[in-house]
C-alpha cells in the first residue's frame, strides 16, 4: 500500500499523518490499494471541477479513479467547512480523506440510498473520528 501526498500544506496534519490516515481507513475498510492524495486550492480546485464535472465553482473533494486512485482535496474550501462545523481544519481533511477513500471503492451518496453515508459514520468510529 502506498500512499503519495503533495500540495499545499495543512496545519497540524503533516504529509506523513495524511498518509498515515488514510491507510488507517483502509484497513478499517479491509483494503489495500495504493492511492495519491494532492491538497490544492480553491483555483485548482475550480478548474479540475469544470473541466471533469462541468461545474463552474470549488468543491471539497474529488476522487478520480484509476491505478492509483486520485484524491484532490481543496484546502481553501476545507478551511471554510472546518470553521462551519467548528473543528480543526486537520479534522475536516480527515473527514475529506475518508470521503475520497470511500468515492475511490465506488461509493456515490449523490445516487446511493444513504449506504455511502452510514458506512462513512462507521468507518469514522472504527478509526477514532467520530
Amino acid at each position: 500500500m502506498n500512499i503519495e501526498v503533495t500540495g499545499h500544506a495543512v496545519p497540524r496534519l503533516t504529509r506523513r499523518e495524511a498518509a498515515a490516515f488514510v491507510r488507517k481507513v483502509l484497513l478499517a475498510l479491509d483494503e489495500d490499494f495504493d492511492v495519491s492524495i494532492a491538497f490544492v486550492d480553491d483555483d485548482a480546485m475550480k478548474n479540475l471541477n469544470r473541466k471533469f464535472r462541468k461545474t463552474n465553482k470549488t468543491t471539497d473533494v474529488l476522487t478520480f479513479p484509476g491505478e492509483p486512485p486520485d484524491i484532490v482535496i481543496s484546502i481553501d474550501q476545507a478551511k471554510r467547512q472546518a470553521a462551519d462545523e467548528r473543528h480543526s481544519l486537520a479534522t475536516e481533511v480527515r473527514y475529506l480523506l475518508l470521503h475520497g477513500v470511500l468515492h475511490a471503492l465506488g461509493y456515490d451518496h449523490e445516487t446511493d440510498d444513504g449506504e455511502m453515508n452510514e458506512l462513512e459514520v462507521e468507518i469514522r468510529a472504527r478509526v477514532g473520528l467520530d
